[in-house]
């Protein structure tokens, strides 16, 4: 498992330079890389997800071309942010996504957070919320993860 302090520090970093940061958003961040990989893994051993926050490529692809697109400021934020070149957020490409998300932690982080940022609720002020949050918008109906599994697995590492 990669620091936990380090990982928080550059996540709290990371989330201040995009001005989407906060306790609450940091906290969520966290936790989710938590769940989704303990910060051990960075690609799913049976799946296609990517990095420690196991995001997908369809969906970081879908979050440029259907969020930041529309927010040309926050998509420069992200670019500066994660030292990558403007034009892989206004013409992203499978091939180049999938680099990038892999070796790119600047941008693992900042996919999270905007994906949880499309949500249309207020950011969670707790792990029960966050669990909730995370299972419906994040891991979907879909996905083999439980609010129990969230909620267990983050007071097992005394978050």
């Amino acid at each position: 498992m990669v620091n936990k302090k380090q990982i928080k520090q550059l996540i709290s970093e990371i989330l201040n330079q995009l001005e989407l940061d906060g306790q609450q958003a940091e906290s969520l961040v966290y936790h989710t890389g938590l769940v989704e990989s303990k910060y051990e893994y960075l690609m799913q051993v049976k799946g296609p997800a990517i990095g420690f926050f196991q995001c997908e490529i369809p969906t970081a692809i879908d979050i440029c071309l259907n969020y930041l697109k529309y927010r040309p400021k926050l998509m420069k934020q992200v670019a500066n942010t994660c030292k990558i070149e403007l034009k892989y957020f206004l013409d992203p490409k499978e091939e180049d996504w999938r680099m990038l998300m892999q070796y790119n932690i600047a941008l693992q982080i900042s996919l999270c957070r905007l994906h949880y940022r499309r949500v249309p609720e207020a950011l969670p002020s707790n792990i029960e919320e966050q669990a909730d949050q995370w299972k419906r918008w994040y891991n979907s109906k879909l996905g083999k993860g439980t609010k129990k599994h969230f909620i267990q697995l983050v007071k097992a590492y005394n978050e």
